[in-house]
């Protein structure tokens, strides 16, 4: 049962906290790669700006999501982000802080103006926020699995307009991580 969850902007001396909730949340296989991406993203100046936010209980971490900006070449629409990673501490996965922090993050996301947000992962898990696969935006590779590249338009229409590859920080531009 979760009780005193504060979901809030995480501090810039909590990097080592949000590293270690995602080695945990990922496991052995994903969670060292995963853990070091989102350190980079974190101080990486091409992914900002940038929103960052954690769920705490008791005063643990038990969750964290990360949007970073990018951009689409060729495109007039450049308010545009990326949802990446998003991590749940094992013990309180499939109790809502997921949804949640990418609840939160969206709402902010649209009250700043940002006008579409990314997000290549579980196509059966995401598209309960919205996001689909009827967009014309490119990851920077070929993806293997390319129903799991979707977007969530945050103003109405703005897809419409964008179509291109995206650029996003630099931390996240080498291909392991697609």
């Amino acid at each position: 049962m979760i009780k005193h969850m504060t979901l809030r902007k995480s501090l810039e001396t909590e990097k080592e906290n949000i590293r270690s909730l995602h080695l945990t949340a990922f496991g052995k296989e994903e969670g060292e790669a995963v853990s070091k991406l989102v350190v980079e993203l974190l101080e990486d100046k091409t992914a900002q700006p940038l929103i960052s936010l954690v769920a705490e209980q008791d005063d643990e971490l038990v969750g964290h999501v990360l949007f970073t900006s990018v951009k689409v070449e060729g495109s007039k629409t450049q308010n545009g982000y990326i949802l990446c990673p998003l991590a749940v501490a094992p013990d309180f996965q499939r109790s809502g802080i997921g949804k949640n922090l990418i609840t939160q993050g969206l709402d902010m996301l649209k009250e700043q103006g940002a006008e579409f947000v990314l997000v290549l992962g579980d196509p059966a898990y995401y598209s309960r926020f919205g996001f689909h696969t009827d967009h014309q935006i490119k990851p920077p590779y070929e993806l293997p699995y390319p129903e799991a590249w979707m977007v969530q338009e945050l103003r109405s229409g703005v897809l419409d307009s964008v179509h291109g590859t995206i650029n996003c920080a630099d931390a996240l531009s080498p291909r392991e991580y697609w």
